[in-house]
């Protein structure tokens, strides 16, 4: 029979070992990116109606000027 090699079996745990790891941090990474781009396009909703009710804001002094 063929014998095995001692550092085989430690090589081919600390292998998966890695690849487990590698891929925890990665799904940890994509949450990660999944947060803060819903916060990114909260803060540009937010920045957008700020935007629309200053224009109406400044759409309505306009009207008003020229009544005068």
């Amino acid at each position: 029979m063929l014998e095995t090699d001692s550092t085989i079996v430690p090589l081919g745990s600390l292998a998966i070992i890695f690849a487990v790891t590698s891929v925890l941090v990665f799904i940890r990474k994509a949450s990660i990116s999944r947060e803060s781009d819903e916060f990114i396009s909260e803060r540009m909703d937010q920045r957008k109606k700020i935007k629309s009710n200053s224009l109406e804001e400044q759409k309505k002094r306009l009207e008003l000027l020229l009544k005068k």
